[in-house]
């Protein structure tokens, strides 16, 4: 039996030979002849080698590319796929079955400006399937979520006022409320515009400790002058806390202008208004008076001053607004999306300025797999910060996707994705990271659900008195206090 296996194996060196030489003597006709055999057997595989090698022999004709569009499509390698296929229509533009199959491959991979302008050259009977063009509005798109703060409560917190301290003061983020509506509507096949409003209502609390000297009359003696009045001044500790809500309303808008070659520029401006009431301390020096002694003789009371630090509080409504513009602009190439952004913001009496780039890699041509890698230079006064990001999806079912995201860096008062999420709050955040799942519920609806994890720091201010001159420090102390918010966020998009 083993001796029966020998012509086999000759025989099929041979044609593993002579399949090697074909491809490399491969000429015009050769190449003609063996891609359309093999893609007449399915070998999808095969017409891509050989393609391969027809190209890097100065070798393209339309067939060719037919052939290898279809192959890398049936692959479901869509991004080599649309490469192929237009450059077939380069040689043939009136050939619609190839137009369909180039119009699903961009629309398999978002690429739907160009799917747009592909629609007059569809066949007659698929012009209207999958259309992502039916109407001005593309899309409406709502979301809700809730935010759980562990720093809503001074339990197991340092001494508000530190070593040594007179008065402290921490203003804490509590649980918030998050909801956005969003509309994309269609200028014209090359050009989209999109609004988003959103409101947020922050819990927050200040909490304020202080101490003072106090005079506390213990007794009073008496003796055969009169009566004496004993006192003693031990340092007292008071803590008061305000619990109030700061609301906020948010519009951004922004540009996507499609230009030819994968290039697209996309100018985008968020405005925020944020209204809040300001509790405000203030110590103010009385002097009284007390009882020292009394005289018999005479009835004369002796008195002696005695200075007390007295806090009050007030409140005053406040709110202003700030603004943000930013622009992206992004380039095709491949399986990957370059792309370099800016931004200009006043949030919180600053100015900031940043720069950034992004990379985002599809390894398979398709949706199944991608990552997007930032890198953010961020400025504000003289502060300057690196804020890297990174970002990867996967395809789970045909209706379901997962995305992850992981952040490092401190964005407070930083934008991301072109300035549509601004960290305004003003405490420090560490780092942050989600898990995002979205699923298809047929043509027209997406769901999705959002966990965000961040861990931040509150800032604990506290004053000082310096032991040689029992003067209050004039610059206030900062101390961090870290803490997490957990996010869950719900959300419906309907595609018109």
């Amino acid at each position: 039996m083993k001796y029966s296996l020998i012509p086999v194996f000759f025989l099929l060196m041979y044609f593993h030979s002579e399949s090697l030489k074909a491809s490399t003597n491969l000429d015009y006709k050769t190449a003609d002849e063996l891609t359309y055999r093999l893609f007449k057997e399915k070998d999808w595989d095969s017409v891509i080698d050989i393609g391969k090698q027809a190209l890097r022999a100065n070798i393209d004709f339309y067939y060719l590319r037919v052939r290898m569009g279809l192959s890398y499509y049936e692959r479901k390698n869509y991004i080599p796929a649309a490469s192929h296929l237009c450059k077939a229509r380069q040689f043939d533009p009136s050939d619609p079955v190839i137009a369909n199959y180039l119009y699903y491959a961009y629309l398999f991979t978002n690429r739907l400006e160009e799917a747009r302008m592909l629609q007059a050259s569809l066949p007659a009977n698929s012009r209207n399937v999958a259309d992502p063009e039916k109407g001005v509005v593309d899309r409406i798109t709502f979301e809700s979520g809730y935010t759980f703060s562990s720093n809503n409560a001074m339990k197991d917190k340092p001494s508000l006022m530190g070593n040594d301290s007179i008065y402290g003061e921490t203003d804490v983020y509590g649980d918030y409320l998050y909801e956005h509506l969003g509309l994309k509507i269609n200028l014209s096949k090359r050009v989209g515009l999109s609004f988003g409003y959103s409101y947020l209502n922050f819990s927050k609390t200040k909490y304020i400790q202080y101490a003072r000297i106090e005079d506390q009359l213990q007794s009073i003696a008496d003796s055969s002058w009169g009566k004496y009045y004993r006192y003693a001044y031990p340092c007292v500790t008071y803590d008061t806390s305000f619990r109030y809500h700061i609301s906020q309303h948010e519009i951004h808008a922004n540009l996507s202008w499609y230009l030819n070659g994968g290039f697209r520029v996309i100018p985008a401006f968020h405005m925020i208004h944020v209204s809040y009431p300001v509790v405000s301390a203030s110590a103010k020096v009385q002097t009284v008076n007390d009882t020292g002694s009394y005289l018999s003789i005479g009835h004369q009371y002796v008195t002696f001053p005695f200075d007390r630090t007295m806090y009050t509080y007030s409140h005053s409504d406040t709110s202003f607004s700030n603004y943000l513009v930013s622009l992206n602009m992004s380039k095709e190439i491949g399986r990957f999306n370059v792309g370099i952004s800016g931004s200009w913001s006043n949030l919180n009496n600053m100015e900031q300025k940043q720069v950034g780039a992004a990379l985002t890699w599809l390894p398979f041509g398709n949706l199944n797999l991608y990552g997007t890698t930032s890198v953010m230079g961020f400025f504000e006064g003289k502060t300057k910060r690196l804020l890297l990001s990174q970002v990867l999806g996967v395809k789970i079912t045909p209706w379901c996707w997962a995305e992850g995201s992981f952040y490092y860096g401190d964005y407070t008062d930083a934008n991301i994705m072109n300035g549509t999420v601004v960290y305004n709050n003003s405490d420090v955040i560490d780092y942050r990271g989600s898990a995002n799942l979205y699923f298809l519920a047929g043509k027209h609806f997406q769901f999705s659900l959002i966990y965000q994890y961040a861990r931040k720091e509150s800032k604990q201010y506290y004053f000082t008195t310096d032991p040689s001159t029992n003067e209050v420090s004039s610059t206030p102390g900062i101390l961090y206090i870290p803490y997490h918010i957990q996010t869950i966020i719900g959300g419906v998009t309907w595609k018109l």
